[in-house]
């Protein structure tokens, strides 16, 4: 795994593993391997604002993580390795995750695809990562390889397990298919498993966890790790300010603290929309969703929680069949009249026909005293547009949370602007444009939502 400079295999590391039930706290290949099952995901959330941590004590201790924060999220995948793009730079890969983010390359936004790669063969080997994305028309790639691979666990591990790592990670960045930058950074990594016990995170659930302390020294410096692990994929980590941090007690942390709830399967349908607001007609919150398609869904409970991260509970009577398998666009609605006052939280538990669950991301709602309407999105978000491809017209939404200056625009390949679809204030909640490119040749756009400390960019295909 990379120092803080590397923050992709940082955040990925953490989708992984977990621990025995309870006491004494052992991991083995058979847990690492049913967390890597194809198909689960990861909903891995960054807390920006935590500066300080309560690591606990060496030994058998305990940890409460309840107050962080999730100021922004990324959702992991596991995927089959053959199907990734960069099988042939690492051969012998066992596992792999994918991913997509924005990367911000000197003011222009790059919408990126990146995977990490691991190794199952008695200990877990972190391979390395490769990603692709395009500079205006220049598609472009990088790829980080571990020389040996980086043993990230070695197995079985428990409290007292003891392991060094030592590699080169080379890195190799192209654009347009020409090689531009190709660096080496030296790693000798070491690890311990110190300490052990229950640890209590966002929303009150409580898991039997693993502290590890990792050691990282490159040329650039030594970093200190610590890794709070569970069985069903519940963890933390956070890195030390300074080497000369206590080993004990309240920290100080640096950049984040990076943390999720456990792993789950993704939802077998294209969900286009989830919104949650005040019923203005009468009691409680009106829930709207809408599918693209669907396989094999047998339907969706309506679940509530106090917290984004927390406990979810799923509303009485709110059972909503749905659609089986069909690739024809379906609008859901349900209001549940038994919200009170206050903040919430809504989520779909998506069943399929088999009885395997999945769940959605969560939506928030203000519920107002005299039923006043105000619907309150938890975070500015950028949605993908519908239809796409299109032909001539699509639609965009866009989420606000409070009164924001925005511009919403259309570029073309090379970064040009062809349209603005919105630009200046606007009130917090969800807005929806329609995008006519009958003017336009058919080709790949891009459209971006700007907003003070926000700006998110998507691809759309205009076919005539």
């Amino acid at each position: 795994m990379k120092t803080i400079a590397t923050p992709f295999v940082f955040m990925c590391a953490l989708a992984l593993f977990g621990t025995t039930a309870l006491g004494q706290t052992t991991i083995t290949a058979v847990d690492i391997t049913a967390e890597l099952a194809v198909g689960d995901s990861l909903a891995y959330r960054i807390d920006t604002a935590t500066s300080t941590l309560a690591i606990g004590v060496q030994g058998l201790t305990s940890w409460n993580f309840s107050s962080l924060r999730s100021d922004s999220s990324l959702t992991l995948r596991s995927v089959v390795v053959s199907g990734t793009p960069f099988t042939a730079q690492f051969p012998g890969a066992t596992n792999a995750f994918q991913t997509s983010f924005t990367y911000v390359f000197s003011g222009v936004p790059i919408p990126v695809t990146a995977y990490v790669y691991f190794q199952i063969s008695g200990n877990l080997l972190n391979l390395g990562e490769g990603a692709n994305g395009s500079l205006g028309p220049f598609p472009g790639s990088a790829v980080i390889t571990n020389i040996p691979g980086d043993v990230f666990y070695s197995l079985p591990m428990t409290i007292g397990t003891k392991w060094t790592s030592t590699y080169l990670d080379t890195s190799v960045f192209t654009l347009n298919g020409s090689p531009i930058q190709e660096t080496g950074v030296a790693h000798r990594t070491s690890y311990v498993v110190d300490a052990y016990g229950p640890m209590t995170m966002p929303g009150g659930s409580v898991h039997d966890a693993l502290r590890i302390k990792k050691n990282d020294t490159t040329a650039k410096g030594v970093y200190i790790n610590y890794i709070f692990l569970a069985r069903d994929g519940a963890s933390v980590q956070v890195t030390a300010a300074n080497t000369s941090q206590p080993e004990s007690g309240t920290i100080q942390i640096v950049q984040s603290a990076n943390w999720n709830g456990q792993v789950f399967s993704p939802l077998p349908i294209q969900l286009a929309s989830f919104n949650a607001s005040q019923n203005t007609s009468g009691a409680g919150v009106l829930l709207r969703w809408s599918t693209l398609s669907e396989v094999n869904n047998y339907g969706f409970e309506v679940q509530r929680g106090a917290l984004a991260g927390g406990e979810f509970v799923t509303v009485s009577g709110a059972v909503i069949p749905g659609h089986g398998t069909t690739a024809v666009q379906q609008a859901y609605s349900y209001t549940d009249g038994s919200a009170q006052a206050g903040t919430w939280y809504y989520r779909l538990k998506q069943i399929d026909l088999d009885g395997a669950v999945h769940y959605s991301d969560p939506a928030k709602v203000e519920v107002q005293p005299g039923g006043t309407h105000q619907e309150v999105p938890a975070v500015f978000s950028l949605g993908q547009n519908f239809p796409n491809p299109f032909n001539p017209e699509t639609t965009i939404r866009y989420t606000l949370p409070s009164r924001s200056h925005v511009l919403l625009a259309v570029y073309n390949a090379l970064g040009e602007r062809v349209a603005v679809l919105a630009e200046g204030e606007q009130e917090s909640g969800i807005h929806e444009v329609r995008f006519d490119g009958s003017a336009l040749a058919s080709g790949v756009y891009f459209y971006r939502l700007q907003s003070t400390g926000f700006m998110q960019t998507k691809k759309l295909s205009l076919l005539k």
